[in-house]
């Protein structure tokens, strides 16, 4: 009897086993031939308040074979499984056994394409970047809503009757019309940047010194020039677009083994970035909007909130970790920089804000925190007495900042003729390897960089208006890795005598990429985009570029952690303004 119960036992156990084994793994089919696809996401969507991500993305073998890391839930009561394949849709029902999925290819892309397909199907060049520089620094463009306003302009009726050429003379007068007050209501939306409670809010302006081109990103000459664009360029139709128009343009970089992780965080909340901290088991994040910054345990999912320790808003706007894991923050309103310990969870703040500002809580009025200085594994750095170096977007100015003294400067950088102090949009900054030199980009203007001795400007590479150099990185031979956000492309920068020696193109011209991280270990530099739905991977040797799409539409990065004892990187997704897109921290194992 006993044999018997321990072979029934055995028994249950081992069929709970082959269960539990075949739950975590599948196939993907073709609909008609039955075959395996390679490439697809497949996507588990666990319920609410599960522990762990909310989202768990792997990826099919070329015989369309799939499988979940050891222990995952796919069983979980409530649990969902997607498919997602460019070109591709899941059919419903489902066919075929458990664990298999099927798809079928579609003629309408439409639905599935990113906003980026959208800007391919307008001519490349030098409007079509001004374009991206002046509409793609908050929200994909086109996002939905972009799309449904191009819709409703060519629905419009009216002109002459039975006159083809009048009536379309007509209706591009009505589109270039419809651009420009877009183009022009959405200057006003530039406010929407700022936290709650800041007296910099749509609220608190007057209309006329938020339609005010010379506190904004963009002025009034691009900002016509992207009306026109668009009335004369955007799509007519955006409910159909061909299968043929748009493909990843460059191989694939996810393998069988790459595992994409998504943690929910509140739909109020604007995550802008997330990076992990060297020694510690925790992701964290700033929330631009709620004047937080957040604690992420990837295990179990659970987070923690931590108000910044200032009377008014803040803003907490870019972090980075310091060697021995302490946080650095920079903060776009009342211009606010500090530091957090995590240990004893006490921050230290500064005030940076350079003499002659005027007193308005306008964005003339603003010094606007930005970036900080950084090495080249995304950490703080000082330079050689000590200091930060940070970027002051609303003057258009180096700061730097002494902790040990808390002593403030502030340094001009280079000007262009027709913009002013904010529409250069300097942006970020980066110390040389010698930290004798640091660094600086400015969206509509040049790269540059200033001596850290004598404060004096060493050498500046132009670059033509609207290619956008935004976020950037150094490597540790020397070069300056830099984004270029309106041209689709990468530069690199040798330091020694600021020479442009290279220039990559990514597979996705308008994909808008945003940042660029150093990858030591691999050797290569990862890409951001805000527009694509993807991050690429650019070797460092040859420019060449792998895509690693991204489980969700709408997945606009701003910024990517790279965590140096694993190897994985560490993202959130951040359109502005809060709630217009998805809310999730993001970690990706590679899986090479």
């Amino acid at each position: 009897m006993r044999r018997t119960r321990r072979l029934l036992l055995t028994s249950l156990l081992v069929a709970m086993a082959l269960q539990a084994a075949a739950a975590d793994d599948g196939r993907v089919v073709l609909a008609d031939e039955r075959t395996g696809l390679g490439g697809v996401a497949v996507t588990l969507t666990l319920p609410a308040g599960y522990a762990g991500p909310s989202t768990i993305t792997v990826f099919t073998d070329p015989d369309g074979r799939y499988r979940f890391p050891d222990g995952t839930p796919v069983s979980a009561a409530g649990a969902t499984l997607a498919a997602q394949h460019l070109g591709y849709a899941q059919q419903t029902p489902t066919e075929g056994a458990a664990g298999t999925l099927v798809l079928a290819p579609i003629d309408n892309l439409a639905p599935q394409a990113p906003a980026s397909a959208w800007l391919a199907l307008t001519p490349a060049g030098d409007e079509r970047n001004v374009l991206l520089t002046s509409c793609t620094s908050c929200h994909q463009m086109p996002s939905p809503k972009v799309l449904e306003y191009a819709a409703q302009i060519d629905a419009v009726r009216g002109g002459p009757d039975g006159d083809s050429v009048a009536l379309e003379a007509w209706r591009k007068l009505v589109r270039h019309e419809a651009w420009r007050t877009i183009v022009e209501y959405m200057r006003t939306q530039h406010y929407a940047v700022f936290p709650d409670e800041s007296a910099m809010n749509l609220d608190a302006i007057d209309w006329a010194t938020a339609l005010n081109p010379d506190f904004n990103f963009f002025n009034a000459q691009q900002g016509e020039r992207v009306a026109r664009y668009l009335a004369e360029h955007f799509p007519r139709d955006t409910t159909r677009m061909a299968r043929s128009t748009y493909a990843y343009g460059a191989p694939l970089g996810v393998t069988p083994h790459t595992v994409i992780r998504e943690y929910a965080l509140p739909d109020d909340a604007l995550v802008r970035e997330m990076v992990p901290v060297p020694g510690s088991p925790f992701l964290w994040g700033v929330d631009v909007k709620r004047n937080e910054i957040v604690r992420l345990e990837p295990s179990t999912g659970a987070v923690r909130w931590f108000r910044v320790s200032f009377p008014g808003a803040t803003g907490p706007h870019t972090i980075a970790p310091d060697d021995q894991g302490r946080l650095w923050i920079s903060m776009i309103d009342n211009d606010q920089f500090g530091s957090f310990d995590p240990v004893t969870e006490q921050w230290t703040l500064w005030t940076l804000r350079p003499t002659g500002l005027p007193d308005t809580a306008a964005m003339g009025g603003a010094a606007i925190v930005h970036d900080l200085s950084i090495d080249s594994r995304g950490h703080m750095e000082q330079d050689a007495d000590g200091r930060i170096w940070l970027t002051m977007v609303g003057t258009n100015q180096l700061g730097t900042l002494a902790p040990a003294s808390g002593e403030v400067a502030f340094y001009d950088t280079n000007t262009l003729p027709g913009l002013s102090p904010i529409n250069h949009l300097i942006y970020s900054v980066v110390l040389s390897d010698a930290r004798d030199c640091a660094w600086y980009s400015q969206v509509n203007g040049a790269v540059g960089c200033l001596d850290t001795t004598t404060m004096q400007r060493r050498h500046l590479v132009d670059f033509p208006e609207g290619q956008g150099p935004r976020r950037m990185m150094r490597d540790n031979a020397g070069n300056l890795w830099v984004a270029l956000f309106g041209s689709g492309q990468v530069a690199r920068i040798r330091m020694q005598d600021g020479v442009r020696t290279a220039t990559y193109d990514l597979p996705d011209r308008a994909s808008a990429p945003y940042a660029v991280t150093w990858d030591e270990r691999r050797q290569c530099v990862w890409v951001v985009t805000a527009n694509s739905d993807a991050l690429y991977r650019v070797d460092a040797a040859t420019g060449a570029s792998r895509v690693y799409p991204l489980p969700r539409r709408m997945a606009y990065l701003r910024q990517v952690g790279l965590d140096q004892a694993s190897g994985r990187l560490v993202a959130s997704y951040g359109n502005y303004p809060a709630g217009s897109g998805p809310s999730y921290a993001v970690l990706i194992d590679v899986g090479d």
